[in-house]
């Protein structure tokens, strides 16, 4: 997936879900400053932090993300997507 296909994947998913971006891609230094893992997806522009207006369950995120070729991980206030 290019960063243009995970674009395009992650406005569906968060028109879907009534989700809005907080972070998306980030530089080593900004990732590290935030506590990324060192193979940050983020760095690549291929993975995104997202909140909700109302959160979805995990299932209905998981089964939405899916559809759109998106890997999902539930954090405490966010879910973090990225591409397969």
């Amino acid at each position: 997936m290019t960063p243009r296909d995970f674009a395009s994947a992650l406005i569906a998913y968060c028109y879907a879900t009534t989700g809005s971006v907080t972070s998306w891609g980030r530089t080593p230094l900004h990732n590290r400053r935030v506590g990324g893992v060192t193979h940050s997806k983020h760095q690549l522009w291929l993975g995104a932090d997202v909140v909700y207006d109302t959160r979805p369950t995990l299932a209905t995120a998981r089964r939405r993300a899916t559809a759109l070729d998106l890997k999902l991980l539930r954090e405490a206030d966010h879910d973090h997507l990225q591409a397969l």
